[in-house]
């Protein structure tokens, strides 16, 4: 193999690598972006658990003092 045919091979090399980091960096970039929108959605998430879980709270609150009346108003009602 002549030094002409070995340059033109590693010319053809370099180009597929070159070509082949290219893409990786699309989509390296893409993954990025996919990344930065799911830690997005994760963050409203988060928020909308805080939220489920506050009125959960409030709810069960609000059962027990029901529970709570009903049963004093069993106590203090006669037997019949």
């Amino acid at each position: 193999m002549s030094i002409e045919e070995r340059l033109e091979a590693l010319t053809h090399s370099v180009e597929l690598l070159a070509g082949m980091q290219i893409e990786s960096e699309k989509h390296m970039t893409r993954l990025a972006e996919t990344m930065t929108a799911l830690a997005s959605r994760t963050t409203r998430l988060e928020e909308s658990m805080v939220t489920l879980v506050d009125g959960l709270a409030l709810l069960t609150r609000v059962t027990v003092a029901h529970a709570e009346r009903i049963e004093n108003l069993e106590r203090n009602q006669p037997r019949q």
